[in-house]
């Protein structure tokens, strides 16, 4: 597997397709990086964001099949009724079977990035209701990683990115039309001092 790549979770909820749009169409498709994107959707919603999303970005958009390997510049896309995982550098699904309303699919997620690429990953939190993404963000952060959050100013809710920022986890507060620009630029940094390191 390259190793060369970061891996970027993004985690949204309520309000949080238009975060999703403004987000990739600033991001420059040469970026070297891979895009897992983590939403609650409601069981059986049947969802149109690959085709949706498609219209917003030059890079490929994928639905996650099981045991599937990530590989840089593309986006990947949780099926619905499901939670992903990343194990030795694939996306693993699990069937959501819990009767229960509460969904920390991105808390699920994030963590198990960062156990499995620390210093390579990147959590993302964008317009959303409740805390889902805060422990997460806290093992990113731990791992080494960095953690983008959504100015709450620019989202339709706000509830997610204030609870990481009430946390002190993020790296970036950013509108996310803007997102895109600074990851390229951290991006370069790892690059150059891996390069340096060599």
């Amino acid at each position: 597997m390259n190793n060369d790549f970061l891996i970027v979770g993004i985690g949204a909820s309520a309000g949080g397709e238009s975060s999703l749009y403004d987000f990739f169409e600033n991001t420059p498709p040469s970026i070297n990086a891979s895009f897992i994107v983590v939403r609650h959707l409601k069981r059986d919603f049947q969802s149109q964001m690959k085709f949706l999303l498609s219209r917003h970005t030059r890079l490929p958009v994928y639905t996650i099949r099981n045991g599937e390997e990530i590989k840089p510049g593309c986006i990947y896309l949780m099926p619905e009724n499901t939670t992903a995982t990343i194990k030795d550098g694939y996306l693993l699904l699990k069937e959501r079977t819990a009767k229960t309303d509460v969904n920390y699919a991105i808390d699920e997620f994030f963590t198990s990035l960062a156990h499995d690429v620390k210093d390579r990953a990147v959590g993302i939190i964008l317009s959303g209701m409740g805390n889902d993404g805060t422990n997460g963000a806290n093992a990113i952060e731990e791992y080494g990683g960095m953690v983008m959050v959504q100015d709450p100013k620019s989202t339709k809710f706000d509830s997610m990115p204030n609870s990481v920022i009430a946390n002190d986890f993020p790296d970036y507060i950013l509108p996310a039309r803007n997102m895109g620009q600074h990851l390229m630029e951290y991006i370069k940094s790892k690059e150059k001092k891996r390069a340096f390191n060599l």
